[in-house]
């Protein structure tokens, strides 16, 4: 798990109707610095950010998302991913179906660009890395009709 501090919010003092507001220019740089001490803190699970890394690689054009059937049932739905959080550090390994007929060389680096940037902007985790791995091409059956 990571540790995140945020500053706690500052009370504002009520002032009269007619008082003039603030000035932004006016604030003292030493107000922030004492805070320092009263901060809290952050923790992201890594099941948590598994899932995060997990929805990021879904949202990515031509990755197929679970799907039911003898896969499911044996524990092998893809994507799968395996994250590694220590400290604010994280490293995910993925694995991935992409849809036919899709570059999966593409589709590959694409899904380490979302899954790095929902970590960083989600987790406020620094990515030390993205390992995507294409486990299948599958392609997606639309509107096929059987013979009855």
């Amino acid at each position: 798990m990571t540790e995140v501090e945020f500053p706690r919010p500052r009370a504002v003092p009520v002032s009269a109707p007619n008082a003039e507001a603030p000035d932004p220019q006016r604030v003292s740089t030493t107000d922030t610095a004492s805070e320092a001490g009263n901060r809290g803190t952050l923790r992201v699970n890594e099941k948590a950010a598994q899932r995060l890394a997990i929805r990021a690689a879904v949202d990515t054009p031509h990755v197929l998302s679970p799907s039911g059937g003898r896969s499911a049932f044996a524990g092998r739905t893809l994507p799968q991913a395996r994250v590694t959080v220590t400290g604010d550090r994280v490293r995910a390994d993925l694995k991935i179906t992409v849809a036919w007929p899709a570059p999966a060389a593409q589709v590959a680096r694409a899904v380490q660009r979302n899954v790095a940037a929902a970590l960083t902007a989600m987790a406020g985790l620094h990515v030390d890395g993205v390992d995507v791995s294409v486990q299948q091409s599958f392609t997606p059956s639309v509107g096929q009709r059987r013979v009855q």
